[in-house]
């Protein structure tokens, strides 16, 4: 028997110790609800652990990108159903001037309609926001340029349209033998969207002129300026006022590329042909109808030269519906203007006019449809995405339940053991510190 070291307290003693620390942590799992509350808990499970719920907190926040990301498509589209709705109203307006029971002063009154329905368009394209962001001016359309020509720009590519380099050779025909009902010009482009592709458009300029009308002069001018689609589906070409061409392509996989040549550099040939009116006396009475036929001119490098296009696929809006680098979805906003619509000089002051305006209207109608079109589909992907994001927060967020959270019913097995096991050397170190008095009684 020893006096100087208690050796069976010190055992007791840190058993004890163990028993608090357990009990103690424990304690600390139960009342947190966290089986890791220190990295020393569990090291491996901690580190895991940590970088689900970065994941998790990502996602939460990709949520929120994603739903104001809807908001804004919603906020565009219903700009766009405006602009659908005042077109379709213009078109209305259009069938009625055309219709031959109106006196002219009943078609001034029309006109003055579509005027205002034309400025209340261009309103409502110029005010379109959110947050302080314009949305339908152009702002977000995916960008691309020609790199060996000034003259030369890329105006349009849609969603199918990969980014990349492109060596395209546009080339306008000379002129051909008129069609009926109007001049025919082919134009081909070469190298989009595929290297070896070759596409033809013959656009077709119509004989515009008032057959109810009698002309001071034996000629009269025909109509270049609008826009004309190639009846094959290969594409359009669209002539503004000032000269500038855009030269629209369609791919057969669904590609889409319009190019600009700026009106500056196209030059204009003068083309006569005759259009013939039955007079009321049954006569017939021969017009020379003029026209304008562009061409670039020779100094622009434009016709017939192989022109390098970059499409960047860069410009439209990215919204960050992922956790990760490049988990986005990029959404171009059609620009809407008078001039892309071709609705800013509309004109139904007479039948004849009325009723070329009712084929501009109508595809204008036609690309406020698509555009329509295109903007729900994004609407779709984004709230198939939220699905996808809400699915995965909930796969992550069991797992990170099972390695971070507290079993309960399996920890306060635990916290009834270490209880018992604290009670238990609490009264044993109490006996170890008696056992050297003990030795007292041999001095007696």
């Amino acid at each position: 028997m020893r006096i100087n070291n208690n050796v069976t307290a010190y055992v007791t003693n840190n058993a004890l110790l163990n028993s608090e620390n357990a009990f103690t942590l424990s304690t600390q799992k139960l009342s947190s609800g966290f089986k890791i509350n220190t990295a020393g808990d569990d090291p491996t499970g901690y580190a895991i652990s940590g970088r689900i719920k970065l994941q998790l907190k990502a996602l939460d926040r990709a949520k929120t990108n994603a739903t104001t990301g809807i908001s804004m498509l919603e906020t565009a589209e219903g700009t766009i159903a405006e602009i659908q709705e005042m077109a379709q109203r213009m078109n209305e307006l259009a069938v009625k001037a055309a219709n031959g029971t109106l006196s002219e002063s009943d078609r001034d009154n029309i006109q003055k309609e579509v005027n205002q329905l034309a400025e209340e368009i261009n309103r409502v394209m110029e005010t379109s926001e959110l947050n302080e962001r314009k949305l339908i001016d152009g702002t977000f359309e995916n960008t691309g340029y020609c790199e060996n020509n000034k003259y030369v720009g890329v105006d349009y590519y849609n969603d199918k349209t990969k980014p990349g380099k492109y060596e395209v050779t546009v080339e306008f025909i000379d002129p051909l033998d008129p069609k009926e009902g109007g001049y025919l010009q082919k134009i081909e482009v070469k190298g989009f969207p595929e290297a070896t592709s070759s596409q033809t458009l013959e656009i077709s300029y119509p004989q515009f002129y008032d057959p109810e009308k009698v002309y001071d002069s034996d000629s009269i001018r025909g109509v270049t300026v609008g826009l004309y689609r190639d009846p094959a589906g290969n594409g359009s070409l669209k002539i503004a006022d000032d000269g500038t061409h855009y030269i629209t392509v369609k791919g057969s996989k669904g590609e889409e590329l319009t190019v600009k040549f700026m009106g500056n550099q196209m030059e204009s040939t003068p083309y006569t042909m005759t259009a013939k009116k039955e007079l009321d006396d049954g006569r017939i009475r021969e017009y020379n109808v003029k026209m304008d036929i562009f061409k670039p001119s020779a100094a622009s490098g434009i016709n017939g030269q192989k022109l390098d296009l970059t499409i960047t696929g860069k410009g439209a809006m990215n919204l960050q519906v992922g956790a990760n680098e490049d988990e986005s979805i990029t959404v171009a906003l059609p620009k809407m203007s008078l001039e892309r619509l071709d609705l800013d000089d509309i004109d139904i002051s007479t039948e004849a006019s009325a009723t070329h305006a009712i084929d501009r209207i109508g595809n204008a109608l036609a690309y406020v449809t698509e555009a329509r079109a295109r903007i729900g589909a994004y609407q779709n992907r984004v709230e198939r995405t939220i699905g996808y994001i809400d699915s995965s927060t909930e796969n992550l967020t069991t797992s990170y339940s099972r390695i971070h959270d507290t079993d309960m019913s399996e920890e306060m097995t635990n916290y009834a053991n270490y209880q018992v096991l604290t009670q238990a050397a609490t009264s044993m170190l109490a006996q170890a510190n008696q056992a050297p008095q003990q030795a007292l009684q041999l001095l007696q």
